[in-house]
């Protein structure tokens, strides 16, 4: 049976990666994503771990925040979904951490690096294969780039393979985009034979004291029926707005027809005219209804003053005949038919 523990929980990754006491995996999950020239030795963690805050506050932090040996601000989360306007969200917390760093008399020079990471347990980006991407400051035309100041950085686990005989190989993301996928369904001995490395190693302990500590596992699983909770919400959000945007479009569209057939040439307006008169026209009065589309249409491209709607409608079907055929013997006489 396995742990039962999703590392990609909120309360979860918050624990294992925003206690200072766990800073070292915390060092070792930046470097596994950021790849840096200086790997990063030593990390601040500026808003610590607090167990209550999910106990008693909806609204608890989730992002970690921190500061490295080399003054870089760093703001990591993990998300299960994307959400609307993620990625504005994202620009608008690295911005903010950027920011705040100055206060009244301090020099723009004084800036140090601000780097956003996402750690995304669905896609974000479906037609890019690579799981790690990065985004910073550049010019569009010649990738010149601006500043190594301002990065966002998002990880989407699910482009990780997650093949269990695949995860004691490879780079140490790899492994980490395992770990978070696999090891809710599997128990602690069996991780622990296939990721050996010591950082992996506490991670797993982590996730099996959660697993045996009544209060801790009872916040983690309220977590879990609460996202998906949310993602339920969500889909039917998606599914309303998708069905409510046909019904829109459908309008619209009909409307737009309608349009394009006063204005285009004559096969494609006398098309149009008949189509607009079958949908629109009551079911016994089809034929009316295309003969005064055609009229109308007629009408336009011999710049003839509009006949009223209300006025073609008043007429029997003969008698419109004859008017369609009297406009088109005149534009007969105009060599336009």
């Amino acid at each position: 049976m396995g742990l039962g523990i999703d590392p990609t929980n909120d309360y979860v990754f918050r624990l294992a990666f925003g206690d200072p006491a766990n800073s070292d995996l915390l060092i070792h999950l930046l470097n596994s994503i950021l790849e840096l020239s200086s790997p990063i030795v030593e990390v601040e963690i500026l808003n610590p771990f607090v167990e209550q805050e999910f106990e008693t506050d909806k609204l608890a932090i989730l992002d970690i925040k921190a500061r490295d040996s080399d003054g870089r601000l760093l703001n990591v989360e993990m998300q299960k979904s994307v959400t609307p306007a993620l990625r504005e969200r994202l620009v608008y917390y690295a911005a903010c951490l950027c920011s705040g760093q100055l206060v009244e008399g301090d020099a723009y020079a004084d800036l140090c690096p601000t780097i956003g990471i996402c750690i995304l347990a669905s896609l974000m980006f479906p037609k890019v294969a690579a799981g790690h991407l990065t985004f910073a400051l550049s010019n569009l035309q010649y990738g010149i780039p601006f500043t190594d100041h301002f990065q966002i950085h998002t990880v989407e686990l699910p482009k990780y393979n997650t093949g269990v005989m695949n995860c004691a190989v490879g780079a140490s993301l790899e492994k980490w985009a395992w770990l978070f996928q696999r090891a809710e369904g599997l128990d602690a001995e069996q991780l622990r034979s296939l990721l050996p490395e010591a950082p992996y190693q506490k991670m797993i302990g982590i996730l099996e004291m959660i697993s045996k500590t009544p209060n801790q596992r009872h916040i983690h699983d309220s977590l879990q029926r609460a996202a998906r909770d949310r993602a339920w919400e969500l889909q039917s959000a998606r599914s309303a707005a998708r069905e409510e945007g046909l019904a829109e479009g459908l309008a619209e569209g009909l409307a737009e027809g309608q349009r394009l057939g006063l204005e285009m040439g004559r096969e494609l307006g006398l098309e149009v005219g008949r189509e607009l008169g079958l949908e629109v026209g009551r079911e016994e009065g089809r034929e009316e209804g295309v003969a005064i589309g055609q009229i109308q249409l007629l009408e336009q491209m011999l710049n003839d003053p509009p006949s009223d709607e209300q006025s073609l409608a008043g007429l029997t079907l003969p008698e419109l005949n004859e008017r369609l055929s009297k406009l088109k013997e005149r534009l007969n006489r105009r060599g336009a038919l």
